[in-house]
């Protein structure tokens, strides 16, 4: 799965590059407003997202990101 992170302060949405393919959380720069953003890949994030594509590995899944202090 890829992520779509939307920042929560500035609205900026990006694209991860990365692929993610198990739970996990990781931290990105805003390229809106340059906050941090902790972004958190549930188990019912790519359950979702594997449903919604069919079974096959999705290229891309809504998220949010939070910003972190």
């Amino acid at each position: 799965m890829r992520a779509i992170v939307t920042c929560e302060c500035c609205g900026h949405r990006q694209v991860m590059a990365r692929p993610i393919r198990r739970p996990e959380s990781f931290y990105v720069i805003c390229h809106g407003c340059e906050g941090v953003l902790r972004v958190e890949v549930t188990s019912a994030d790519l359950r979702t997202a594997r449903t919604a594509t069919g079974g096959r590995a999705p290229q891309a899944a809504g998220g949010v990101g939070t910003a972190s202090s």
